[in-house]
């Protein structure tokens, strides 16, 4: 016979249990108490969108960090509010004297906070340049990136990984992402797998027949030097890279991986744009010999070329398809400009978030310090989120904005649904942007049940060693209910 302090316990930890899964399908409780994720450490917001019954609140009031699911709120604030055909101009200026081809005088390159300016776009920029009839410049380049004040950050300081294209700063005239990219490519005969990489490039495996690795770094960059051959070896494995501020190192190339493209953040925004603009003039102009200089240029005059971005609906779906960080700090520092500000910093850039917020909702502002979600002390409920997300379920740009969300299992940072099961009834039919951080797993976005109605999903679980405890395995549960109702 049970003792009464046993049955007295067993009673607490029932009455306790009750409450704790309220509102949840018995399969999610299930998962929660299978996995090692304490119950308090798990919040679930869904809702219908248009007609459905299937209603799950569970600790959805409670602030959690959200890591990358919190681009979803620059990424709509900004479409909300600047339209999904909004560009970001680059501008180009010249003062002094031109005389045929030659401008005796300087040439000013304004940025304003363009997302993507990558290195192919530079150069095309540039080469616009010399279309106009300015081919050589007696005199030097200004680069005028003061649109964006004090963004600059530690790179290292997030995780120590500041090499990580994740870590990468924004700034006013962004070029590459903040990144140099490095091809590495095998010699010997080359034979094509089927494969894609990362890139989505085709993956050619290569036989021993020569084991050199061609490198080529871009943007074309002054000032700077890297190897151009290497001797690889076999396995597949990932380089080692170590940067200074004028030279890049790589050990263990590797020829067994085909051809590969690495991206590695430059910790100085500014050095980085001053040498890249510099290599990339260079290659057009032979005979520059001036110098290119970060500083405000005071005064313009008119532009010889105003160089557009791409729209920001392909912005948007470039950040939420691939969880591009220094882009969405480029979008978010980039909002308070359209109010007439000439220079935008964080504290601008955040409060212009959050009156967005207490004009549209009626939930709890998130906290932020950085617009990606890199970060620890950023905060969100799921029922702040979800109650965004419904908003913009109304609005006549969703399907941009819902179309920018990876497709589960099939897209994007969820194609490791399919990997994790192959069988998963969300797979092509939720369209999820997640969030990973050390303790913290996230999923936020749509999904259609079989009877093709939409529902706001948003899953949080901010807790010790989610990697290793099956957390994501609560949310996938979570998908699974919603898209078989």
């Amino acid at each position: 016979m049970k003792s009464l302090t046993t049955l007295m316990a067993g009673m607490a930890m029932a009455i306790l249990s009750l409450p704790a899964f309220a509102n949840l399908p018995t399969p999610i409780s299930d998962k929660i108490a299978q996995t090692q994720v304490n119950p308090q450490d798990v919040s679930i917001w869904v809702k219908p969108l248009d007609g459905g019954t299937l209603v799950m609140d569970y600790h959805s009031s409670t602030p959690r960090i959200p890591a990358s699911t919190q681009k979803l709120v620059p990424t709509f604030v900004a479409l909300h509010t600047l339209g999904e055909n909004h560009h970001w101009f680059t501008r180009i200026y010249t003062r002094g004297i031109q005389i045929g081809s030659v401008l005796h005088g300087d040439v000013i390159v304004k940025g304003s906070g363009d997302p993507s300016l990558t290195h192919e776009r530079l150069n095309a920029m540039l080469e616009q340049l010399a279309h106009k009839g300015v081919k050589h410049i007696k005199g030097d380049i200004i680069v005028d990136n003061s649109a964006f004040n004090n963004v600059a950050y530690d790179v290292y300081a997030f995780d120590g990984q500041g090499l990580r294209a994740y870590n990468a700063q924004p700034n006013a005239l962004l070029i590459n992402y903040g990144t140099i990219s490095v091809d590495m490519t095998p010699s010997g005969h080359g034979e094509l797998t089927g494969e894609t990489n990362k890139l989505g490039k085709p993956i050619t495996r290569f036989v021993a027949n020569g084991n050199d690795v061609a490198v080529n770094v871009l943007p074309k960059m002054a000032e700077f030097d890297f190897p151009k051959m290497l001797m690889g070896g076999q396995a597949c494995q990932e380089p080692r890279f170590s940067l200074s501020k004028t030279a890049l190192s790589i050990s263990q190339p590797s020829v067994g991986c085909g051809t590969m493209t690495y991206w590695i953040t430059m910790p100085n925004g500014d050095e980085f744009v001053r040498r890249a603009i510099l290599g990339t003039w260079q290659s057009i102009d032979k005979d520059f010999t001036g110098q290119v200089r970060v500083e405000s240029a005071k005064t313009y005059g008119l532009p010889i070329v105003s160089y557009p971005s791409k729209p920001l609906s392909a912005q948007i779906y470039d950040i939420n398809q691939h969880s591009n960080n220094v882009m969405t700090e480029q979008v978010a520092l980039s909002l308070p400009l359209v109010t007439g500000q000439a220079v935008s910093d964080y504290p601008s850039a955040f409060k212009f978030i959050n009156d967005w917020w207490q004009t549209n909702m009626t939930t709890q502002a998130p906290v932020m310090t950085r617009a990606s979600g890199l970060c620890r002390n950023c905060q969100i409920a799921p029922k702040s989120m979800g109650e965004m997300l419904e908003f913009a379920y109304h609005q006549p740009n969703f399907e941009v904005f819902k179309n920018s969300l990876p497709i589960a299992g099939q897209t994007g940072t969820m194609i490791k649904l399919a990997q994790r099961n192959p069988n998963h009834p969300a797979i092509g039919r939720a369209f999820i942007k997640t969030g990973t951080l050390d303790n913290v797993t996230s999923m936020a976005g749509y999904a259609l049940d079989t009877q093709g109605k939409w529902y706001v999903v948003v899953g949080m679980i901010n807790s010790p060693n989610v990697a290793k405890s099956g957390a994501i395995e609560i949310l996938d549960e979570m998908l699974a209910q919603v898209t078989t109702h």
